[in-house]
């Protein structure tokens, strides 16, 4: 059985699609250069392991690091021997160089960023795994044959443009039974009236026009034919700091943005604030980091 024919999106879907690609992609670049310049950052960032996502404490073990995610991600997940894997959003590929010699497989990972796309290859030739491993310079939006058994996404799809087309347009590239993993911060619903400021801050501040709730997540999967068979929050595993440093912080970054208004280097201290304030949001219970696992179905 083979994956059914990607579609192209409409012309509106396109013309959005493309306007939030340059977006993300500007930003990445810039975040980019942050991150390698300045060193603490790094170790919250996860670029020393190749991964640009949130370290977690693990629960029964206690080790704190980016790659924890990736153990708790795949519980309960039961997948070929050799599985054909797409991740969607993938920035230096670290996700595909800590699983790929777990779980085996061959790889694609795809990220619109020259500057992660560059390191990815590298890095994977470097361990010797340009067979296993390799790397596409594209947007997830695009259509793709597949089939694929498994398809990543974390941090990642909160970009979209139009989170609907975005798992219609995975979904589509994956094989009967394959499964859809979704990583992300997702809105709680009902939404504190007393945060709305705070989240628009961050969608604006981390290029997320959309940031669907966990509700919404599910329908969009549901949609495109897959059904939900785990979801899982982990927020609890995540360290935050005081709301009083987080304040401090969020106006420091606030009048750095402001002083290099018209500067590129503005994308930093943006995103900086982008993560201060989700952490605020996190504290506050509105803002969860949740697991969605969807199957498609046979």
């Amino acid at each position: 059985m083979s994956a059914q024919s990607p579609t192209l999106p409409d012309p509106a879907t396109a013309r959005l699609q493309a306007s939030q690609l340059k977006a993300v992609t500007r930003y990445y670049k810039w975040l980019d250069r942050w991150v390698r310049w300045h060193r603490i950052v790094r170790r919250y960032s996860g670029f020393d392991s190749m991964t640009v996502h949130r370290l977690l404490t693990d629960p029964v073990s206690g080790e704190n690091s980016s790659l924890v995610l990736h153990r708790l991600m795949l519980e309960g997940l039961s997948l070929p021997s050799e599985p054909r894997v797409l991740d969607a959003g993938c920035g230096y590929g670290g996700t595909a160089f800590d699983l790929q010699p777990k779980i085996g497989g061959r790889w694609l990972g795809l990220t619109i960023s020259p500057i992660q796309f560059a390191r990815a290859r590298e890095e994977s030739a470097k361990r010797g795994l340009s067979d296993r491993i390799r790397f596409a310079l594209e947007s997830y939006d695009l259509p793709r044959a597949g089939p694929f058994d498994l398809v990543i996404g974390i941090e990642s799809l909160v970009h979209s443009a139009d989170p609907p087309a975005t798992i219609a347009n995975l979904a589509a590239s994956m094989a009967p039974g394959g499964h859809l993993l979704l990583v992300d911060d997702m809105p709680v619903e009902p939404f504190p009236t007393e945060q709305i400021d705070d989240l628009k801050t961050f969608k604006q501040m981390w290029r997320a026009p959309v940031m669907p709730s966990e509700r919404g997540w599910c329908a969009a999967f549901e949609a495109a034919g897959l059904e939900i068979v785990r979801s899982a929050d982990f927020s609890e595993l995540i360290w935050h700091r005081s709301l009083k440093e987080l304040t401090s912080l969020i106006e420091r970054d606030r009048r750095r943005a402001w002083m290099l208004a018209w500067s590129g280097l503005r994308t930093i201290p943006e995103a900086n604030i982008g993560g201060l304030v989700v952490e605020r949001l996190a504290i506050a219970g509105a803002v969860q980091y949740r697991l969605l696992v969807g199957r498609k179905h046979t």
